[in-house]
């Protein structure tokens, strides 16, 4: 989207619902750690993308969070308790942080999960457990340079989906193809 029209509809958006508290954006607000978790766990849509988080330490308890963008950080872990009290979350976009390795491990149970972005990350396994997502609608795994393996049958597994991004699976064929040149070698 472009800056101008999401900064405008951002606006009339925080407009409408600033009394219920139902939005906290601070993308772009140069932040380096996560804000402080007593300020956004009454959110339903929170926004902290295109800043310089590295690292989530806190255990959020966000009853009512849906959306979650983190996109555009330099994300490099996401605690494993992080997701753990996000029971509603919908939509988590983790995309664009290129030092991120590894979900954390209560991703697969965030059972309302619909839409997950995980392009332009460096995720190079996607844990079987995220078969349990069974609401899923959109899975985005374009640009993601080292993921290694997808485990079979997971993606049959998401009965709801609707968009399925993959790309750059070059790293992986041009393994398989070394490995078998390498396995014909010792043969």
């Amino acid at each position: 989207m472009h800056d101008v029209i999401r900064v405008v509809v951002l606006w009339i958006v925080c407009e409408l619902e600033a009394k219920e508290n139902n939005f906290f954006v601070k993308a772009g607000a140069q932040l380096f750690e996560e804000p402080d978790v007593k300020i956004w766990e009454c959110a339903k849509r929170m926004s902290v993308m295109k800043n310089n988080i590295e690292v989530t330490r806190e255990t959020p308890k966000c009853p009512n969070l849906h959306s979650l963008l983190l996109s555009e950080n330099k994300l490099k872990v996401i605690n494993d308790g992080f997701l753990q009290f996000i029971p509603h979350l919908t939509v988590p976009n983790l995309s664009n942080n290129s030092a991120l390795q590894v979900l954390p491990k209560g991703i697969s149970q965030l059972i309302s999960l619909e839409c997950l972005d995980l392009s332009h990350t460096a995720i190079r396994e996607l844990p079987i457990e995220l078969k349990s997502l069974t609401k899923l609608k959109m899975l985005d795994l374009s640009y993601i340079p080292y993921l290694r393996r997808i485990p079979r049958h997971m993606i049959s597994s998401f009965s709801r989906l609707q968009l399925f991004r993959i790309t750059s699976l070059t790293r992986i064929i041009q393994r398989k193809t070394m490995f078998l040149m390498v396995v014909m070698k010792i043969l």
